[in-house]
């Protein structure tokens, strides 16, 4: 089992909203934090919370730093929730904010970025998880990444190297398995 070791600050939380859910990231958005996020996400639109009308806003305003696992992720979410007009996942991001994290690899122009996003009408929670083992992690983290390696950004070639990298250990992965 592989653990990931985090900086204790950094957390997700998450509250309710009069049209849905506000994720805080703070402190750090790692491949540790990624796989909740995602985990959370898709369980909340696809499980008994089914409102066509609910939004799941990601609030960067208390983050300092996102590595490329979690910047995937956000692409993931958003290509998954934000079609032909809808715009069920937000990525709440102020100016600074933007430039900082999201403009260096593009993202501030595929995302649906708001500058605020409604207050939260509860107490924020901690959301946690379970540790990932190898076998969920790599799939994880090789699909965060293909979406990088999609956008025609300065990283593109970068994040092509690593989905190709990744890809090949997980398969050979899956064959010492199957053997």
């Amino acid at each position: 089992m592989v653990q990931i070791k985090e900086k204790q600050n950094s957390k997700l939380r998450v509250g309710l909203t009069d049209r849905g859910f506000l994720v805080n990231v703070d402190g750090r958005g790692t491949v540790k934090l990624s796989p909740i996020l995602h985990r959370f996400v898709v369980q909340s639109f696809e499980s008994g919370f089914r409102d066509p009308q609910m939004t799941i806003a990601v609030n960067l305003s208390s983050c300092e730093y996102l590595d490329s696992t979690f910047l995937g992720c956000l692409l993931s979410l958003n290509r998954r929730y934000n079609r032909e007009g809808e715009q069920r996942f937000l990525v709440v991001a102020p100016a600074g904010t933007r430039r900082a994290l999201l403009e260096p690899n593009n993202l501030d122009r595929v995302l649906d970025i708001v500058e605020s996003y409604h207050a939260a009408t509860s107490d924020f929670v901690e959301l946690n998880s379970p540790p990932l083992l190898n076998s969920d992690l790599g799939p994880h983290v090789l699909e965060c990444h293909r979406r990088l390696a999609e956008l025609d950004g300065p990283n593109r070639d970068a994040f092509r190297s690593i989905v190709n990298r990744l890809d090949e250990e997980l398969t050979v992965e899956v064959m010492t398995r199957v053997n």
